[in-house]
């Protein structure tokens, strides 16, 4: 009798806890772009984690859309600043800049890919340059807001200031904003960075070359901030 009763016990515990096993192995989504060089490699493509992080995100970005999967990534203790440093991605060897949805890591306090949570439906830019001294990447944040079929995007500019290790901002004026899945321009965004357009098919909006965002699944007031630390990029 025992045992039968703790046979059933079992099954119960098993119909019990099997759905949020697979809960958890669904993972979540995060929306992934990668600007290398000015070319938008990879325009808000959604990729699921079950590590809630960024970095976890920047690497399932590299196993589905880099060509060498996760090896053109690396990261680790840099010497100099004594902390987690992004020191290769997309194959460049450099510190990119990321931005999660509207503000870049650093930007407002000391942060780190390992240790940066993130959240359902997040928009994470990668930004990256192989010539920094020449061409430096240029980080764009985007924030969206639906109405219907339309949406209103707006594009801010960063830069960090590597004297005193300080951000400032300004609206992405004048930018071509296109469908990246068509490549057909959809505008040129305003004086303060923003533009209404309607909603492609494919729900993902991008300012050529730069940065993307899936409109149908974010939308995120603007917060800012000119501190930073550069070593938290």
């Amino acid at each position: 009798m025992k045992i039968v009763l703790a046979l059933a016990t079992a099954v119960i515990l098993l119909m019990v806890m099997a759905p949020i096993v697979l809960a958890a192995d669904s993972g979540t989504t995060v929306y992934v772009s990668v600007s290398v060089d000015g070319e938008l490699l990879v325009a808000a493509q959604p990729v699921t984690i079950s590590d809630m992080t960024v970095e976890a995100a920047i690497k399932a970005a590299h196993a589905e859309f880099y060509s060498g999967g996760e090896s053109g990534y690396v990261a680790g203790i840099d010497p100099m600043w004594n902390m987690y440093l992004v020191s290769r991605c997309w194959g460049v060897a450099a510190t990119p800049f990321v931005i999660v949805n509207d503000t870049p890591l650093g930007a407002t306090a000391p942060q780190t890919v390992d240790t940066t949570p993130v959240a359902p439906n997040d928009n994470i830019i990668i930004c990256t340059s192989s010539d920094p001294m020449n061409n430096p990447a240029q980080p764009v944040s985007l924030m969206s807001t639906l109405s219907g079929d339309s949406a209103t995007v707006t594009a801010t500019s960063w830069t960090l200031d590597f004297m005193t290790f300080t951000y400032s901002h300004a609206p992405l004026a004048n930018a071509n904003v296109i469908d990246p899945a068509t490549g057909a321009s959809l505008g040129i965004t305003d004086a303060q960075g923003s533009i209404t357009v309607t909603v492609p098919e494919s729900g993902v909006v991008a300012i050529e070359g730069l940065a993307a965002i899936n409109v149908k699944n974010r939308s995120l007031p603007m917060t800012t901030s000119s501190s930073a630390r550069p070593a938290t990029r």
